[in-house]
């Protein structure tokens, strides 16, 4: 089940936002403590007031979150143990679904490296690679059918 994040649902997301920062993702010690930073319950909290945010329930439990920004697919993260079960194209399905609701033709993201593979797998196109204070990301995009 997807729900519209709450205030309560912070610290959750933070615990799998930084289990996936420490098991999944390649960076540097400069750019692992920056992610570390932005991933506060603080941080998510204001970013969720900005946002479409949301989470994805499992028997009660929050396992995975998205968020979606303008035609911009943001802050998708799978908690580990749940990886590789369907739940990261639930929520991906999820957001481009709202995504068409809101009339958008095109939706874009940035995937780490390591998440390039599934997004492809989505039908997703790699448009290029970005290099944001030592991040490297990679530009995706899907058109969408109205």
């Amino acid at each position: 089940m997807i729900k519209k994040f709450k205030e309560e649902d912070a610290k959750r997301c933070s615990e799998i936002m930084l289990d996936c920062i420490d098991k999944n993702l390649n960076y540097e010690r400069e750019n692992r403590n920056f992610m570390i930073k932005m991933s506060s319950p603080e941080n998510i909290i204001k970013k969720a007031r900005n946002t479409d945010f949301f989470v994805l329930f499992d028997k009660g439990i929050i396992i995975a979150t998205g968020v979606f920004d303008q035609n911009e697919i943001r802050t998708m993260f799978v908690d580990p143990k749940y990886q590789g079960k369907g739940y990261g194209k639930k929520m991906l399905e999820f957001l481009i679904n709202l995504a068409i609701e809101k009339g958008y033709d095109l939706v874009h993201l940035n995937a780490s490296p390591e998440a390039e593979a599934f997004y492809l797998k989505q039908g997703f196109k790699t448009t290029g690679e970005k290099n944001d204070f030592n991040f490297r990301t990679i530009l995706m995009e899907k058109k969408l059918k109205n």
